[in-house]
């Protein structure tokens, strides 16, 4: 599966649905399911180096105003890219060393089921990520 390092602070916002564009300075061809993971930056009450989640790439546009908001941003810079995220859907995280650009990742991917509630949402949590907080 393709796969995208991506800053630990973002990463969860991406694969829990409320980042929606990443802002990218470059681009690609490729569409479809990309791994979400997040990098080495270790920061107090993040995950660093596990991957996330999966979401879709549905396209790629140039970078405009509109976009701040669901990139979680408030500036950007001419020539960058609105990467359009969907399907956000978590998985059970695993270890891994990111690499720059899309980099292909041969590790099975577990999805986890979509909580219907806060308390499986919590229990969901606890299981999977509390454990590997920084």
């Amino acid at each position: 599966m393709k796969a995208l390092s991506v800053h630990p602070s973002f990463a969860m916002t991406i694969v829990t649905g409320h980042k929606t564009v990443e802002c990218r300075t470059w681009t690609t061809s490729y569409r479809g399911d990309i791994l979400i993971c997040s990098t080495a930056k270790k920061m107090h009450g993040l995950i660093p180096s596990h991957a996330l989640g999966v979401v879709t790439l549905a396209d790629i546009v140039p970078f405009t105003a509109r976009h701040l908001k669901p990139a979680i941003k408030t500036t950007f810079e001419k020539g960058d890219y609105a990467w359009i995220l969907e399907n956000p859907r978590c998985i059970e995280p695993f270890y891994v060393k990111g690499k720059l650009a899309l980099w292909e990742c041969d590790h099975d991917i577990v999805y986890l089921p979509k909580p219907a509630n806060d308390e499986e949402d919590d229990a969901l949590f606890k299981k999977y990520w509390e454990p590997i907080l920084f």
